[in-house]
C-alpha cells in the first residue's frame, strides 16, 4: 500500500470513528449539540471533521484521529482561526474551541497544549469506538503450526509450539 492510500484509509477509519461520536453525542457529551460534520468555511479549502455547541454557547470545532501528534494540533489551530474570522465577518462574537479526538495522543502534544495554555480539549476516546474505524483494540492469539521435522526453525525466534508433534 503506497503513503496516498494507506492516508485515505485512515482518513476514512478516521471518518467512521466521528460519525459513530457524532451519532452517540449525547452519551459522550451531555447538553452538546452536533451542528455539523465537515464544517467548511467560505474561501478555504479548510474543514473541520465535526462542529457542535453546548448550553454555554460555546462552539467547538473537533479534529478526529485515531493517534494524535503535532499535525493535529496543526490542524485544528488553522480551524479554529478560521472559524473565528468568519464569525468576525459575519457580526458574531461567540467562543470557539478547539477539540481533538483521539485513542491516544503523542505525549508532546498533550504537554504542548498545557504549557502553551492553547485552551484546546483533548478528549480520549473510549476504546469501544475503535470498532466503528475497524481498527483492532486487541490481537487474538495466534497458534503456529506444527511442521514435522521443522520444530528448530521456532527457535530462533523463542516462540514455543501450540501442538506436539506427530511422528
Amino acid at each position: 500500500m503506497d503513503a496516498t492510500t494507506g492516508d485515505r484509509v485512515l482518513h476514512e477509519r478516521e471518518c467512521r470513528v466521528r460519525d459513530y461520536y457524532a451519532s452517540e453525542l449525547a452519551q459522550h457529551r451531555p447538553g452538546e449539540l452536533l451542528i455539523a460534520r465537515e464544517n467548511s468555511y467560505d474561501g478555504t479549502a479548510v474543514r473541520g471533521d465535526m462542529r457542535t455547541i453546548d448550553r454555554s454557547n460555546v462552539t467547538r470545532l473537533w479534529e478526529f484521529k485515531i493517534s494524535a501528534s503535532y499535525e493535529a494540533l496543526g490542524q485544528i489551530l488553522v480551524y479554529v482561526a478560521m472559524a473565528r474570522r468568519a464569525e468576525e465577518a459575519a457580526g458574531n462574537d461567540c467562543l470557539i474551541r478547539g477539540v481533538i479526538a483521539a485513542f491516544n495522543f503523542q505525549p508532546e502534544l498533550r504537554y504542548t497544549v498545557e504549557r502553551m495554555n492553547l485552551s484546546i480539549e483533548l478528549v480520549a476516546l473510549p476504546p469501544a469506538l475503535a470498532h466503528a474505524g475497524g481498527i483492532p483494540t486487541f490481537a487474538e492469539p495466534t497458534s503456529l503450526p506444527v511442521i514435522p521435522g521443522q520444530s528448530g526453525l521456532l527457535a530462533s525466534t523463542g516462540a514455543e509450539p501450540s501442538q506436539q508433534e506427530t511422528p
